[in-house]
């Protein structure tokens, strides 16, 4: 028996970085690499689709374990297709590893929801991102059936940054038209922006555009010091952050740095509990807050984040559900034996 674990490749992206991620920490514990490769699916894509799946499978044996990290990002009837694949061998489990799902990241219509419920509820396992996303697919046709939470992002590397100073400052990392709270932060706390595109806002003493950095040398500029921003404005952060897992926390983390997060996210009770940072319920008291926090009370916050950082730069979150979803989806096939000596206890 083997384990496999799907990746996306020729795509860039966050997408595709997550997947590789992930493989690496699968990979460490066995896992055998099944690539997918981006394409754009033609009207005739049924005709073509079966002879592509076939050589995407071909190590695959009966008995075998399917980590599906989802989606692919080649389309919904691609997926569909792909785990049709899949379990018609016999006894190969199948896990789908969820990482977004597309009616929460754009609003498109249900008739999408609907096709990626359909695709979900023929694994024998699920890894989700939280409760809240798994009650939000059961309201929509989700079956039951066993399922793992994720914890975090994790962002395996060799590179642990551990020098940073007491900077009162926000980093975020992302578009600056899909987050209009960028325009209309005006505190004494300045968030600095990164990302490709130059926004619209000149640089003032509340927002500075910073450009785009790699994932290291953006970790290496987070690792400076501030706080990293997980944030959103209230209608994405109800559709989508509330119940997905924000690919930032993990980053800010790794680069060592605590985080601010918006309450009722995923991660608040994770980041109060670990005193990772503060979860508050609007940017001015954020701003406030970090105004008037000692600078011993900064530091604490730094040591707190050391011992979680060591955690995410291992894989040891994801190498965990991994772990645990592989055994609990073998348990769960195993047919129970009936006790011959029960009438003799």
């Amino acid at each position: 028996m083997k384990t496999h674990i799907t990746t996306l490749n020729n795509m860039a992206g966050t997408a595709s970085l997550a997947h590789r991620r992930v493989l690496k920490v699968a990979q460490s514990i066995g896992c055998h690499e099944m690539g997918l490769s981006f394409y754009p699916l033609k009207p005739d894509y049924a005709k073509e689709i079966d002879k592509r799946l076939d050589g995407i499978i071909a190590p695959l044996n009966y008995g075998d374990i399917v980590i599906f990290q989802y989606p692919s990002w080649i389309g919904v009837n691609y997926d569909e297709s792909f785990v049709n694949k899949i379990k018609s061998y016999r006894d190969t489990k199948l896990i789908i590893f969820v990482q977004d799902i597309q009616k929460l990241m754009f609003d498109s219509e249900q008739a999408i929801l609907d096709m990626e419920i359909k695709t979900l509820n023929k694994a024998d396992l699920l890894i989700l991102p939280s409760k809240k996303m798994h009650r939000y697919l059961k309201e929509n046709g989700l079956d039951e059936k066993p399922v793992i939470y994720q914890t975090i992002w994790d962002m395996p590397s060799d590179i642990c940054f551990v020098d940073h100073a007491v900077t009162r400052c926000f980093h975020f990392a992302g578009n600056y038209n899909r987050f209009p709270f960028l325009a209309e932060y005006h505190g004494k706390t300045p968030i600095y922006q990164y990302d490709a595109n130059k926004p619209d806002r000149e640089n003032d003493d509340s927002f500075c555009w910073k450009g785009y950095f790699e994932q290291e040398k953006l970790m290496h500029e987070l690792s400076k010091g501030g706080f990293g921003l997980v944030w959103s404005d209230d209608e994405y952060f109800d559709r989508y952050y509330s119940m997905n897992q924000p690919y930032k926390l993990g980053t800010n983390l790794a680069a060592g740095i605590p985080v601010i997060v918006k309450r009722g996210c995923v991660h608040d009770k994770f980041v109060e509990r670990n005193g990772l940072g503060y979860a508050v319920d609007t940017l001015d008291e954020a701003d406030k807050l970090v105004q008037s926090i000692t600078d011993a009370e900064y530091i604490e916050l730094y040591r707190n984040v050391k011992n979680i950082q060591k955690l995410i730069l291992d894989g040891a979150y994801t190498r965990k559900i991994l772990q645990d979803a592989i055994i609990e989806v073998l348990e769960n096939a195993c047919t129970p034996v009936e006790n011959r000596y029960q009438d003799h206890i």
